[in-house]
């Protein structure tokens, strides 16, 4: 979506959740390919993770990159030697994924208010791990506003690297709900929890030829959270993850034998 418009699981990162308001939003549009002031070597290596490169959109961004609307990496994650190509792109080490520490420093406005329920989409998942932890210092997560021009969706996700969550959410109150209104408290909810989804390691649902398939889920999704831009109104009108997103983080983060996270 335009950065959401800042998959499956499936492709939960099956990860850096920016998100904005067209068909092109993730909930970011999908803006014209410009890769032209990218470094070739970037080039080659989101090209080795599977990204389609006459496809994907690319933008320089301080400290890094945004990728497909949402997606933030950072300089140093793009030069990580065994940065691995995965259908939840990178994962959280079994132990940090108990206690995320996540910090709402958004203020007073919608998207503050719809902080919570970002978290407890993920939270109220059954039989995993996971747990998002809201903090007032020291997060393994910051959930901030955009700066002017930083973004230009709905909000972006950072992806995790070598075991550690995605440190950075952004969100940007100057981008229209997709019915032309604000954007409101429950939707910047839904939002938030589509861009935590990349900070935990899901790319977009539709990305199938992005990362490793998390087993028992299927190669997309079309009621996922972490659908693109192509369908924002899947995650603004979204009740809860679905059930392929929750089938994905019990694969993902649990006490099985089986688990990804643990692997």
């Amino acid at each position: 979506m335009k950065i959401f418009k800042f998959s499956m699981l499936v492709i939960l990162a099956l990860s850096i959740v920016q998100c904005t308001n067209d068909a092109n939003n993730d909930v970011q549009p999908e803006n014209s390919l410009d890769q032209e002031k990218i470094p070739s070597e970037v080039l080659a290596k989101l090209e080795s993770l599977g990204f389609d490169m006459e496809k994907t959109s690319i933008k320089s961004s301080k400290g890094g990159f945004i990728v497909d609307g949402d997606i933030f990496f950072t300089d140093k994650s793009v030069k990580e030697e065994n940065l691995q190509k995965q259908a939840f792109f990178g994962i959280v080490d079994c132990n940090r994924a108990g206690n995320i520490r996540i910090q709402n420093a958004l203020g007073n406005n919608a998207a503050g208010r719809g902080f919570r329920r970002g978290l407890n989409l993920w939270n109220r998942v059954n039989n995993t791990t996971l747990q998002l932890v809201e903090v007032n210092s020291n997060p393994d997560i910051l959930v901030r506003l955009s700066t002017p021009g930083e973004i230009g969706g709905w909000g972006l996700g950072e992806f995790p690297t070598n075991g550690v969550e995605g440190g950075l959410i952004i969100l940007n109150l100057n981008e229209p709900s997709i019915d032309g209104d604000p954007v409101t408290a429950r939707e910047w909810g839904n939002i938030l929890a589509h861009e935590i989804g990349h900070n935990i390691g899901f790319v977009h649902s539709e990305q199938d030829n992005l990362g490793t398939r998390v087993p028992g889920t299927p190669l997309g999704d079309p009621n996922s959270i972490m659908v693109s831009g192509s369908n924002p109104g899947i995650v603004f009108n979204a009740n809860q993850v679905s059930n392929n997103d929750a089938r994905a983080v019990r694969r993902m983060y649990s006490n099985r034998n089986n688990r990804l996270c643990g692997r």
